[in-house]
């Protein structure tokens, strides 16, 4: 036995002085939907206070497992991404000030894209923390690809999710994605599509709405080990692989966002009702085109948002007069209210 003991100490002390030989770099990209103790959507919203105080706090609880199981496996070139977006526009999601050393956050003076442009070719690899399952999958918990636009997102035809889009967009510097948190619908998807990669599966998804965390010493637990696993069998790690020329394929949720989306040049009707692609030899273009599908198709979805919310208001009749006033006054010309302006942002930390 003390033979086996002190074999097991060797194994995972050469491990350690390996990787840090090779100084190895390692990007944390986190969500938010695939958080441990995210249970409810709101968890994931900044618009809801108390709850996203709970989300977080275990936002940040999980990415530091990931440090730390990356530490002890001898990475000391951490870097973490913003990947959610909550609407927290004074600074990110995971409490910053709580993350563990030696871990630092990218903050750039410009927006930039979280999935092409948080890397470049000094990383050896990536860790998606709180992921969570793509469009169309109906058991997943607050299941989406991008936006909640979509309620089909595919390449060629494959059902992709975020963590999909984020290995396609590494694997054009070749840089691996090796291990991921989530649900256990997640995991499914990733099992098929990415079956090297280490997962820490830290709730049962009950369905979109509602989600079964996992004791946190147990979260804690198979975040580490997953993450030390993912570098001690790095050189196992495969560059995800697409072949194009591509197409990309979403389909929404009415025929109005559908209408919106097609008005993007180039684009055509897909292969189901309202659904909208575009094509390009490039994955990456393909990507981008596809985010100004969304774009355009969130003009349509706000405005019935807007329309419903002024149909349950009680003075939904004052604050339609109100719109009608409105636009008047726009076409004749007349001065305007002032909308109220928020101060730019100076600072991102990704998704936003």
């Amino acid at each position: 036995m003390r033979r086996l003991a002190f074999a097991a100490v060797l194994l995972f002390l050469s491990t350690a002085l390996v990787a840090q030989s090779r100084h190895l770099k390692v990007l944390v990209l986190y969500d938010m939907e695939g958080v441990s103790r995210a249970t409810d959507a709101r968890h994931t919203n900044f618009g809801y206070p108390a709850e996203y105080k709970v989300g977080r706090e275990a936002l940040t609880d999980d990415v530091n497992a990931a440090i730390a199981g990356l530490k002890s496996a001898g990475v000391a070139d951490i870097v973490v991404v913003d990947g959610h977006g909550s609407g927290n526009s004074a600074e990110p999601d995971v409490v910053e000030s709580r993350l563990l050393a030696p871990a630092k956050m990218i903050a750039r003076d410009a927006a930039f894209d979280i999935y092409m442009d948080s890397y470049d070719h000094s990383f050896d690899a990536i860790v998606a923390i709180a992921m969570h399952s793509g469009a169309g999958n109906l058991g997943g918990f607050l299941s989406h690809t991008y936006s909640g636009a979509g309620r089909d997102y595919r390449v060629n035809g494959v059902p992709f999710n975020e963590t999909m889009i984020l290995a396609a967009g590494a694997a054009r510097l070749q840089i691996p994605v090796i291990m991921v948190s989530g649900d256990d619908q997640l995991e499914k998807e990733l099992r098929r599509q990415m079956p090297w990669v280490q997962y820490a599966a830290v709730k049962h998804a009950v369905d979109r709405t509602k989600a079964e965390p996992l004791p946190p010493d147990e979260v804690k637990r198979r975040i580490e080990t997953a993450a030390r696993a993912a570098i001690e069998g790095l050189e196992a790690a495969r560059v995800f692989e697409t072949t194009g020329p591509y197409r990309f394929a979403i389909t929404f949720g009415t025929e109005a966002m559908a209408a919106h989306a097609e008005l993007l040049a180039g684009s055509e009707p897909g292969p189901v009702t309202n659904s909208v692609q575009v094509r390009a030899d490039d994955f990456e273009e393909g990507y981008r085109l596809s985010l100004r599908l969304y774009s355009l198709a969130g003009f349509a979805s706000r405005l019935a948002a807007l329309n419903g919310a002024v149909a349950g208001a009680p003075n939904a009749a004052e604050l339609r007069q109100r719109m009608l006033d409105y636009n008047t006054d726009r076409f004749l010309y007349r001065p305007l209210p002032a909308a109220p302006t928020a101060p730019a942002p100076t600072r991102f930390w990704g998704a936003r």
